[in-house]
């Protein structure tokens, strides 16, 4: 039954998406918190780990969710979901896409859609700036909290690293695996130290 589910949840997660894979973060985040497989602290990280390693976030996500809750079959399952409806819809309107490509209404249709994958990707940055610079999850008192103990609330070596990396990558023009390497030593010494 959970192999079931592992397909069933990644196809509707990849079935429901435009604009790749920034764009579905928080569609698969609100699906595997839902179901309980992880955290929102482990899905920040899958979210890093997943920028570090080869493959598409979406593909990697899937093959570690479906390892950690199922083993190397669910992990199969949930990996062969991801990209089937995407297969499937480029095998059938291929043809007729580039027939009516230049058609008024396919072209309103994807102007329609691109701010709805803005809005996603900023849903997406927006739950993990507060995954990584808050302790725990926004809320009414957490921004109490943030007003009368805003030491118990942020993530102090998060918020000494984010300026430093917003440098690197801005200034400096830095290249985006040094982002990554030079982010992973500041986060040893900085979380070593705080």
């Amino acid at each position: 039954m959970i192999y079931l589910d592992l397909f069933l949840v990644f196809l509707r997660i990849s079935f429901f998406n435009f604009g790749g894979g920034f764009a579905m973060i928080s569609l698969i985040q609100n699906e595997l918190i839902s179901h309980r497989w992880i955290t929102s602290t482990e899905f920040a990280n899958i979210v890093a780990i997943s920028q570090m390693t080869p493959g598409a976030f979406a593909i990697n996500t899937a093959t570690y969710v479906g390892y950690s809750v199922a083993g190397l079959m669910g992990a199969f399952v949930a990996t062969v979901a991801i990209p089937m409806p995407s297969a499937v819809f480029s095998l059938i309107i291929s043809r007729q896409l580039k027939k009516f490509k230049d058609h008024q209404v396919t072209k309103a249709i994807f102007y329609g859609i691109r701010p709805v994958v803005v809005g996603l990707i900023a849903n997406a940055a927006i739950l993990i700036a507060e995954t990584s610079l808050f302790q725990s999850s926004i809320s009414k008192n957490t921004i109490m909290d943030l007003i009368k103990q805003p030491l118990n609330v942020l993530n102090i070596g998060s918020l000494i690293i984010l300026p430093i990396v917003l440098i690197f990558i801005f200034k400096f023009k830095l290249h985006p695996i040094l982002v990554i390497l030079s982010s992973a030593i500041l986060g040893i010494i900085v979380f070593s130290i705080v």
